[in-house]
C-alpha cells in the first residue's frame, strides 16, 4: 500500500476519497491497537496479583500444618 501510495504522490496527490479510506484502514489499526495494549495492561495486572494470592493461601495452609 505504501509501495503504491509513494507512486501515486509522484503522479498527483491523493483525492478526497482515497483520503478518507486511508483514515479509516489508520483509525482501524489505531483500535486493534489499543485493544492489544488493554490485552497486555490486564495480564500486567492479574497474573501478579494471582501469584501473589496463591503465595499467601500456600504460606497460611502450610503455617496451618506446622
Amino acid at each position: 500500500m505504501l509501495a503504491q501510495l509513494k507512486k501515486k504522490s509522484a503522479e498527483s496527490a491523493l483525492n478526497k476519497k482515497e483520503r478518507k479510506n486511508l483514515k479509516k484502514i489508520y483509525r482501524t489499526e489505531l483500535v486493534k491497537r489499543a485493544a492489544l495494549m488493554k490485552i497486555v495492561a490486564a495480564w500486567v495486572v492479574t497474573v501478579p496479583a494471582s501469584g501473589l494470592l496463591a503465595a499467601l493461601f500456600y504460606f497460611t495452609i502450610r503455617g496451618m500444618m506446622l
